[in-house]
């Protein structure tokens, strides 16, 4: 037997528990609401400062931070589930293992150049599909 879908909620279920959210921020039970993050403003932010990094010390503290961010304690039966960042970050460490791997598949074959098209259809394209 196929379970039952909830019912939707009415309007004033919906006003009541937006009031009791709000009575509970007001105590402090629960925490205020974050603002919206400017997605473009932050991203520009951070490419600048990305640019002016020097590539040995950008490397040792984003090493540090992917590990501070998924390590093998995530796969553990009673971890929390795994976020849309964590698989963010995990699709980047796969992007760059692909590159390595695209790379070295070149110069075995005696290649050193390749064209963008190469790169997406091997590489890029079959790991953001993930």
């Amino acid at each position: 037997m196929a379970a039952k879908k909830p019912k939707r909620m009415t309007q004033r279920e919906k006003d009541e528990r937006a009031a009791s959210r709000k009575r509970l921020r007001e105590m402090g039970i629960l925490p205020p609401r974050k603002p919206l993050l400017n997605r473009k403003k932050f991203a520009a932010e951070v490419l600048k400062e990305y640019k002016k990094c020097g590539w040995v010390v950008f490397s040792f503290y984003l090493h540090q931070a992917i590990g501070c961010t998924v390590d093998e304690s995530m796969l553990k039966a009673d971890a929390d589930r795994i976020t849309s960042e964590q698989i963010g970050v995990l699709k980047l460490i796969k992007l760059t293992l692909e590159t390595k791997h695209f790379h070295e598949a070149l110069k075995e074959a005696g290649r050193s150049t390749y064209s963008i098209k190469e790169y997406l259809e091997q590489v890029y394209n079959p790991v953001m599909t993930l």
